[in-house]
C-alpha cells in the first residue's frame, strides 16, 4: 500500500508547467479535480491559525516569510497534468455500497500513482520533515492539498468516476442570492458542484466562510470533542466515504440540485471543510513535532 518514494531521486516538480507531455500519458482533463481553489483555500486558512509554534516555525522555514498556507493549497492541482504519478494521490476509489477499504484494487502502485491514503502516509512519516530542500516544499505542498482533497466526499467514489459522470443543473438561490435575485441554473456535474457551487452559493469569497465555520462548526460540540483532528489517513478516508453515501443518496432523481437540496446538504459541506481543516492542522503539528528520520 505505501509504496517507497524517494523524492531525491526525481527532478522537482515546481518547475514543471504545461499539459501537453502528460496528455500522452493520461489525458488532460481525465477527472476533475477536488474542492476548488475556494475550498482548498478555507482548510488552509482554518489550519493555519492552529499551527503549533514548532509547525509554524517549520512552515516559515519551508515556505519563507509571509507565504500562507493557502497561497500554496492548490498547487497540487496545478502539477497534476504535469506530473503523471501524482494523478491518483488526490483520490481513493471505494465502491459507494461498501464500508471496506482493499488496498489492493483501491490503492495499487501503478503510473498514475496509487491514491491519496498512501501519499498522505508517505507526507506524514518522512517526506514532510525528511526531504531535499526543494522536495520538502513539495511535499508540504502536496499535504496542505491532499489533506483537503481526502475530505471531500466524492474523491472516495469509485462509481461515475466520482460523481464526474452525472450531470446535474445548479438552481438554487443559496446565502448569496436573496432579495431581488434569480439565480441563473447552472449545467454541471454531481462532483464539479461540490467542488466549486456549493461554495460559491454560500459566500462570496472563501475567507467569509472560513469567518462563517469559525462562528459556526468550528464552535460546535462535535468540534470540541476531544481526538475530532485525530486519526489516520485511512479513517479520515473512510469517514468521508461515510459522508459520501449520504450525499449519493441526497442526489435528486430528476439531478436538479435545488435549494431543498441546499439545505440538506449543507451541514455536510460545512463539516468536512471545517474537520479537514482541524486535520490539517494536527497533521503538520504531528509531522513537524518529530526529528527523527529513517535510517538511509
Amino acid at each position: 500500500m505505501t509504496k517507497s518514494r524517494n523524492l531525491r531521486s526525481r527532478p522537482g516538480l515546481l518547475a514543471a508547467a504545461g499539459c501537453l507531455a502528460a496528455a500522452l500519458a493520461i489525458g488532460c482533463g481525465d477527472r476533475a479535480f477536488a474542492w476548488d481553489q475556494e475550498g482548498h483555500s478555507i482548510v488552509a486558512e482554518i489550519a493555519q491559525r492552529r499551527l503549533s509554534p514548532a509547525a509554524a516555525d517549520a512552515v516559515e522555514r519551508v515556505l519563507g516569510r509571509g507565504h500562507s498556507l493557502a497561497s500554496i493549497a492548490s498547487w497540487a492541482d496545478d502539477v497534476r497534468e504535469t506530473a503523471p504519478e501524482t494523478y491518483n494521490w488526490h483520490f481513493v476509489d471505494i465502491p459507494i455500497g461498501s464500508d471496506r477499504y482493499d488496498p489492493a484494487s483501491q490503492c495499487a502502485p501503478g503510473p498514475k500513482g496509487d491514491c491519496v491514503v498512501a501519499e498522505l502516509d508517505r507526507l506524514k512519516k518522512t517526506e514532510l520533515r525528511c526531504a531535499a530542500d526543494e522536495q520538502k516544499l513539495e511535499a508540504l505542498k502536496f499535504a496542505v492539498h491532499f489533506v483537503g482533497d481526502v475530505h471531500q466526499p466524492l474523491h472516495t467514489v469509485l462509481e461515475e468516476r466520482g460523481g464526474n459522470d452525472i450531470a446535474v443543473v445548479v438552481n438554487m438561490n443559496g446565502l448569496t442570492c436573496r432579495r431581488n435575485c434569480q439565480p441563473t441554473p447552472i449545467d454541471t456535474n454531481l462532483h464539479a458542484a461540490w467542488d466549486t457551487n456549493l461554495i460559491a452559493k454560500t459566500v462570496w469569497d472563501w475567507g467569509a466562510y472560513v469567518d462563517r465555520l469559525e462562528t459556526g462548526w468550528l464552535k460546535s460540540k462535535e468540534a470540541a470533542q476531544p481526538g475530532i483532528d485525530a486519526g489516520t489517513s485511512l479513517d479520515w478516508a473512510l469517514e468521508t466515504h461515510r459522508a459520501a453515501q449520504q450525499v449519493w443518496a441526497l442526489t435528486p432523481a430528476d439531478k436538479v440540485l435545488d435549494d431543498a437540496y441546499y439545505g440538506k446538504i449543507l451541514p455536510i459541506l460545512d463539516r468536512q471543510l471545517g474537520v479537514a481543516g482541524l486535520r490539517l492542522a494536527r497533521f503538520l503539528n504531528d509531522a513537524y513535532g518529530s526529528a527523527q528520520c529513517p535510517v538511509q
